[in-house]
């Protein structure tokens, strides 16, 4: 037994000659710590790991056995170590002060071995079931009065005891060893015998080999009563199974010691086995109910032996796998020939045979007997036994084919794109975190694509949404067509799809599969059997030139398809480092654009409108300009479009119409004759905003009359949501304020589409106008705009006129209205206030009649 692990007994005497008796006596059973003072006895004591009892002598110089004893039992690190003394001393008052301090024991010297190791046992074992608290908590709720008897043929010595003991227990009485047997056998029996060795008849001896042969006495503790120097007695009463002596003439106080131990080990005892035969119940119980509980499991349970043969297999293998468990125990090998073969080298190496305790919770398919695959969940512990010996391996499979089904969907709704069935962006994101590393870990290239559908918007607006959801299947269909051997194809947005191409030596160049990509993308799709036209842009970025990060190779890849569409539709731009600085100066001037309104930056501009007939101005157009803090006056083309596509153009719309309708009312408070202000409004204000509650707040902010707002629209933002257009056009109108046409020519240019138009104006736009002198074509169509828009009774204006020759070829065909730098460039409203004040009548000659025919 390894030393550290032995039980330990500190000696405490000062004679060398005794400390060495009692350690020959104990040494081969216990570990032996010594001290031959009480200070180093309370040393060793103290110390870490504690001895498990203490032989203490009494007499001692210096601090004697009852000091020692005292501080034992007053400090809590000590109290509960049992102590036995070990003493000359035959004094009763000496065993009363000591047993009153807390002893646990006397023993006398001369010190009798069989004696020794006998009181040695008793109070290590009293102390290991004190040590377990279920055991000591069982036996203490079970304390009730105990029972003596009482065995003496002498009457005095029976006297004696029964009044010593009579105040803590219940005494029985026997005079002879017949009378005892009868007492025990009956039906209350004593919890303990004090017995007379010499008794005649039938002697002390008998008695006890008589108890302890029979079932009702064998756990009743028996104490002889003997004469002092009978060793050979004592150690007889050992083998007959005597728990301890008491010597004649009787010392009351060691009488109640010794019956007081010797009844709380039978009670610990008494515990112990009902525990043990309480536990052993429910072992048996707990069996039947495995028993039960493996049988009628839904899961297929098995037990496999050590050498791979099966000693259970549940009948739930039936249900799971259409094989009984006879199969298996016929066909060991049985599993390995069912489950599919991609996964049994996972099998081989995850499951029962895996060298672990506990395998790795492992998901494989196998193929059932009726032909159907089923998934299964599979988790294995080793079995062993007390020992550590292997018995083998205890396993679960689980059927989890309705699960494995709905996790698979809910991968799908959370990874794939729903309408498509291709990755998303969480997806996608992952994909190129992946690529990356690999990337980084190879030293390898790749390209990610931005692919972006043109003139979708249009045709989710023209032909409905569901027809546009056909056009993106279609679409993503023709991608994979094209590329079918890869995953990292995505759909990210409304009709923005992310790619990965690896840079491999023998695969095809970026740009080559890029444009077959946009041919794809090209080719008419037949909708509703109607063939729709709507072709692809793609921006690119390279691993690792254009970015190390996914969101840097995004956002360059993003750069890029910017500067893909704004050259034109069908294109394909490769970032570069040029591209990043107007990306970067791009996104600096939107931050700052959203700023530009609390930051009072916005300007009105406005452009006087002349009558072709009488040469008064008759209106003018608000232009907004961005005065900005350190770049000065922007032009509208850099911010009119980035507004645009931010969505602030919302915003700064609404201030330019507050604005407007501002300086309409002081216009009109200065008495200047002027009938309209004219506001240009995006496609966005008219298909995201609200435009309608914007013009009534400004209206009623100010006052003016409806009539004096003009508001111009493109014809192509009308186009883009046609039926909401109309809808908030007709709100507008019924508010009573002016609708015009901007840039007429320039789109649809329908009559049909005209006529649907509640509209006031149509303005030509500055293309056909600035080369009508000299562009036969451009006349042409400036003639037919001004003639459609007076046949549907419209009012003319020809925007970006110069000179007094386009003045003129305008009056000759009947314009109606001028605007343009021969009249004035757009002027801030307090210089337009004082050039009306000012302003005289242009005369514009009359040109050739014939124009006009």
């Amino acid at each position: 037994m390894n030393p550290s692990t032995r039980t330990c007994i500190l000696i405490v005497d000062d004679v060398n000659e005794n400390l060495h008796a009692l350690m020959n006596i104990l040494r081969d059973d216990y570990a032996i710590l010594a001290a031959n003072t009480g200070e180093k006895a309370l040393e060793l004591a103290r110390r870490v790991p504690q001895p498990d009892l203490i032989l203490l002598d009494i007499k001692m110089p210096g601090m004697d056995g009852y000091s020692v004893l005292a501080h034992l039992k007053a400090d809590p690190k000590t109290a509960d170590i049992p102590v036995i003394f070990v003493t000359a001393l035959a004094d009763a008052a000496d065993e009363a002060r000591g047993l009153t301090l807390g002893v646990a024991d006397y023993i006398t010297k001369p010190v009798n071995p069989d004696l020794l190791h006998l009181r040695v046992r008793i109070q290590l074992e009293l102390q290991r079931h004190r040590r377990q608290p279920v055991t000591f908590d069982i036996a203490h709720q079970q304390e009730r009065q105990a029972s003596l008897l009482v065995v003496d043929d002498v009457p005095e010595n029976i006297h004696e005891l029964l009044d010593a003991l009579k105040e803590e227990y219940r005494i029985m009485v026997a005079n002879s060893g017949p009378k005892a047997l009868e007492l025990v056998q009956g039906p209350t029996p004593p919890d303990l015998v004090l017995l007379d060795i010499v008794m005649p008849g039938m002697d002390g001896y008998e008695v006890c080999q008589r108890i302890k042969a029979s079932a009702a006495g064998n756990g009743i503790p028996v104490i002889f009563v003997t004469v002092v120097d009978a060793t050979d007695q004592k150690v007889k009463g050992f083998d007959l199974g005597a728990a301890d002596f008491i010597s004649k003439p009787f010392d009351i106080d060691e009488v109640r010691a010794r019956v007081r131990t010797h009844l709380e080990l039978a009670r610990l005892r008494f515990s112990l086995e009902q525990l043990v035969a309480q536990r052993t119940a429910l072992l048996n119980k707990s069996e039947e109910k495995y028993r039960i509980l493996a049988d009628y499991s839904p899961n297929w349970e098995y037990w496999m032996a050590p050498d791979g043969s099966y000693l259970y297999v549940s009948p739930a293998c039936v249900h799971e796998s259409g094989y009984a468990p006879q199969d298996f125990f016929d066909n060991a090998e049985l599993m390995d020939t069912i489950i599919h073969p991609d996964d049994l080298s996972a099998w081989n190496k995850y499951g029962p045979a895996a060298a672990g305790t506990v395998s790795e919770p492992l998901i494989f398919r196998i193929k059932a007997k009726d032909g159907g695959e089923r998934w299964i969940e599979h988790v294995s512990n080793r079995v062993l036994d007390t020992s550590g010996r292997s018995l083998g391996q205890r396993g679960s499979h689980r059927d989890i084919s309705k699960r494995h089904e709905t996790e698979q969907r809910l991968d799908f709704y959370i990874n794939r794109d729903p309408l498509t069935g291709l990755p998303n962006r969480v997806l996608f994101r992952e994909f190129l975190g992946r690529t990356l590393q690999r990337a980084e870990r190879d030293q390898s290239q790749f390209a990610l694509l931005i692919v972006n559908l043109d003139n979708f918007n249009s045709v989710n607006q023209s032909l409905g949404h569901s027809q546009g959801d056909q056009l993106l299947i279609e679409a993503s269909k023709r991608l994979r067509t094209l590329l079918p051997d890869l995953d990292a194809i995505a759909r990210i947005s409304g009709d923005e799809f992310n790619i990965i191409l690896n840079q491999g030596e023998n695969a095809p160049p970026i740009d080559l599969v890029a444009q077959r990509m946009i041919d794809a993308l090209g080719i008419p799709f037949n909708l509703n059997d109607s063939s729709v036209y709507v072709g692809a842009s793609i921006g690119i970025s390279m691993y690792p030139s254009d970015g190390r990060d996914a969101e840097t190779l995004q956002s360059n890849a993003a750069a890029a398809l910017h500067q893909a569409k704004s050259r034109g539709r069908g294109m394909l731009r490769f970032f570069s480092m040029e591209m990043m600085g107007r990306s970067k100066a791009r996104l600096t001037l939107e931050a700052a654009l959203r700023q530009s309104v609390e930051r009072d930056e916005l300007r009105l501009y406005y452009q006087p409108q002349v009558d072709l007939i009488s040469g008064e101005i008759v209106g003018v157009e608000a232009l907004v300009r961005w005065q900005h803090a350190e770049r000065g006056l922007i032009p509208p083309n850099e911010f009119i479009p980035l507004a645009e596509e931010s969505g602030y153009v919302v915003t700064l719309g609404d201030w330019v119409l507050r604005t407007a309708c501002r300086q309409i009312k002081q216009w009109a408070g200065l008495g200047l004759p002027l009938r309209q202000v004219a506001v240009n409004v995006s496609a966005v204000q008219l298909s995201r905003g609200k435009l309608v509650e914007s013009v009534k707040d400004a209206l009623q902010e100010t006052g003016i009359a409806p009539g004096m707002l003009e508001l111009e629209i493109t014809e192509s933002s009308v186009m883009l949501d046609r039926e909401r257009s109309l809808e908030t056009l007709a709100s507008l109108k019924a508010l009573g304020v002016q609708l015009s046409i901007d840039d007429f020519g320039t789109g649809y240019s329908s009559l049909a589409y005209l006529q649907q138009l509640e509209v006031d104006k149509l303005k030509i736009d500055i293309a056909f106008v600035r080369d009508m002198t000299t562009n036969s074509n451009n006349a042409a169509i400036v003639k037919a705009v001004i003639a459609l828009g007076h046949s549907l009774g419209l009012e003319i204006i020809g925007e970006g006129v110069e000179t007094a020759d386009q003045a003129r070829h305008l009056r000759t065909l009947r314009c109606d209205i001028m605007q343009g730098y021969m009249v004035s460039r757009p002027i801030p409203g307090a210089e337009m206030t004082q050039f009306m004040r000012t302003f005289k009548p242009v005369v514009i000659p009359a040109g050739d009649q014939r124009a006009a025919g």
